[in-house]
């Protein structure tokens, strides 16, 4: 049977990652087409997935070459052509640290199968994160559960976006952030990422704003509150996008102008779609970021913020151990993880299915099997810590 759902993963380091979710996907033989369109070449690790049926006999992998990504237009330029390599119907993202839970995205498939006026369809995302002792050359890498959240984030909540008017559902989405890892129809996925190429913006938070408000455009959108479609491990970002800080990005950038270009073409969509006036759907948008973005600066340049950031400058060290100390509440947080599926509505037989697939990737991390293949590729020049 051929595959429905692509797996699209950008590839830009964190190597020995990208090993381990190959070989978690390899060993569950998940029935899906992985694209990795990479962003920063390594020799040692283009080789292996140029021929990847060598390690990964039971996936159907498309690794493609793309310039470095130098800046955000290389980035969208890379994405874009990834994107119009799919095949399949859908396709959905995944970054190489973490897990795909494949219970919640067939759920997925199945509602899209079934529900066409919908084009982006996901479960909720859980976090984890993976104990490191101190001095752990991959730190996260392998290890024990360390950490368990129901969501990742704590503003993520599942919502059905489902109202008939574009301009409603964008209201009511504002800044949901659930659809980045769900899955998309392929061709919705692909004009939107179009259209970023074409504006060619210089902040990342706009991108991610414009991609929510965007697919909801061209269709509705759900989270389905009964099940986990992915599971995002904390702590093994390799550094921010900025140079600097936020404020030092902010008045080097186009903010004004891109977000200006944006707020246009979404309520003109909007408009043409509802039938009212777009400088009064432009408006709301404008109050909708508006209030999401105060609270981005209150938290970042607030009280708080201040404090966060005097830690990182004074105390690096502390900071690295408060996120990779020891918690002995994860059984705490696993059982309330599952409490809260349930409370949900998850029916047993999903809760048993979940089970299953944490088990699996708790074996992944802690077991024998990926400590042996991972063994020969630690000393490889090039596929270590970045």
């Amino acid at each position: 049977m051929s595959p429905r759902l692509t797996i699209l993963m950008p590839l830009r380091g964190r190597q020995l990652f990208t090993l381990r979710f190959l070989w978690h996907a390899n060993a569950l033989r998940m029935p899906y087409r992985f694209l990795l369109p990479d962003g920063q070449v390594r020799p040692a690790l283009a080789r292996l997935l140029t021929d990847s049926k060598k390690i990964y006999p039971h996936l159907d992998i498309e690794y493609v070459q793309y310039p470095d990504d130098v800046d955000f237009r290389c980035y969208f330029a890379k994405m874009h052509d990834a994107l119009q390599r799919v095949r399949t119907p859908y396709v959905m993202y995944a970054d190489n640290d973490d897990f795909l839970i494949a219970g919640g995205i067939e759920r997925s498939i199945d509602f899209l199968d079934n529900a066409p006026e919908y084009v982006c369809c996901g479960g909720g995302i859980a976090g984890f994160s993976v104990f490191a002792p101190t001095g752990s050359p991959n730190p996260g890498l392998v290890g024990a559960f360390n950490k368990f959240s129901f969501r990742y984030a704590a503003e993520d909540r599942s919502l059905d976006l489902g109202q008939s008017s574009v301009t409603e559902r964008m209201m009511a989405g504002g800044q949901y952030s659930w659809a980045y890892y769900g899955v998309y129809r392929a061709p919705v996925l692909e004009s939107i990422w179009r259209e970023l190429v074409e504006l060619n913006l210089s902040d990342l938070m706009l991108h991610e704003w414009f991609g929510g408000l965007r697919t909801l455009s061209f269709g509705r959108a759900r989270s389905d509150p009964t099940v986990i479609g992915y599971m995002r491990q904390y702590w093994t970002t390799m550094r921010t996008s900025f140079s600097k800080d936020w404020v030092h990005h902010l008045v080097r950038s186009r903010f004004s102008t891109d977000f200006t270009a944006i707020v246009e073409l979404l309520s003109k969509a909007a408009a043409d779609s509802d039938g009212v006036n777009p400088d009064e759907v432009a408006e709301k948008l404008r109050q909708s970021f508006q209030a999401w973005y105060g609270g981005f600066l209150r938290h970042n340049y607030g009280p708080v913020g201040k404090l966060r950031h005097f830690l990182r400058e004074n105390t690096p060290g502390l900071l690295m151990w408060l996120k990779q100390r020891r918690r002995y509440s994860v059984p705490f947080e696993r059982r309330n993880l599952f409490k809260k599926l349930a409370g949900h509505g998850a029916s047993g037989e999903y809760l048993e299915q979940f089970r299953k697939e944490l088990a699996g990737i708790e074996d992944t991390l802690t077991g024998k099997a990926f400590a042996a293949f991972l063994q020969p590729f630690l000393a490889v020049p090039g596929l270590g810590k970045d």
